[in-house]
């Protein structure tokens, strides 16, 4: 599996607790972009600090294939960037054994466009102005060229640059993106010792790069629990900067 560096993959059942929060995640006039094989579920983070009508500042985060949002990279970011005010939703993925990725991939960018009008309807109750933010990490970060046409802020938490074997659709981020020109560079995070990351790659993307010696695909470094922690302390702060 692609999160080998965490140690397991995240595809539990679909249970009848699951079936009831998918339909109402996203409020009474949302709709959830379920496909045959990927089943997603937006939910309010149950730490933020703030209604989601209370401010302008949304973020959604998006997980991987076995890196849930629960993970350290994702919870962390939540954890600082709901500290500084953002109403935090955060996507699950159910995927079936057959999924493949254009459908994964075309799931989370219908997911991006709900959560993107739902964000601006409850920022404009607020009477703030609205900041959207997205965070994405592995599998998600896929999902970035849509975001980037629609204007979105977007963290890249390693990124897919080089197509992954076990997919025979060889999906990547196109690097340089077209069709982007006046949006937003995104923030790239991602470990030199990633086989899915490519720094030059990452450059034509954007001047926002971080770049963690010896840091797998989980930007951590194996049997050196300090350095990991010390990174993962300097993503999350990369990620709060970028948020501003």
């Amino acid at each position: 599996m692609w999160e080998n560096d965490a140690g397991h993959n995240d595809r539990p059942r679909r249970t009848e607790h699951t079936k009831r929060r998918i339909k109402h995640s996203m409020g009474k006039n949302g709709t959830q972009p379920t496909t045959k094989n990927v089943t997603p579920a937006v939910t309010p983070w149950g730490k933020n600090r703030v209604k989601n009508t209370e401010t302008g500042k949304h973020v959604l985060i998006m997980p991987g294939i076995g890196y849930t949002v629960d993970r350290p990279l994702l919870y962390w970011a939540a954890q600082a960037l709901a500290a500084n005010g953002w109403f935090v939703d955060r996507l699950d993925l159910k995927l079936t054994e057959s999924v493949e990725f254009p459908e994964m991939i075309a799931c989370m960018e219908r997911v991006v466009d709900e959560w993107r009008k739902a964000a601006l309807e409850h920022a404009a109750e607020s009477g703030e102005e609205p900041q959207l933010l997205v965070v994405t990490k592995s599998l998600s970060t896929l999902s970035y060229p849509h975001s980037a046409k629609l204007g979105l802020r977007v963290v890249l938490l390693t990124p897919v640059l080089n197509p992954p074997p076990f997919d025979k659709h060889k999906s990547v981020i196109p690097a340089p993106l077209p069709g982007t020109a006046g949006s937003p560079m995104p923030l790239i995070c991602a470990g030199d010792a990633d086989p899915y990351y490519d720094d030059a790659k990452a450059h034509l993307l954007t001047d926002h790069v971080r770049t963690y010696a010896g840091a797998n695909h989980s930007i951590e470094v194996p049997d050196d629990w300090q350095t990991s922690l010390d990174y993962l302390k300097q993503v999350t702060q990369a990620i709060v900067d970028y948020a501003g």
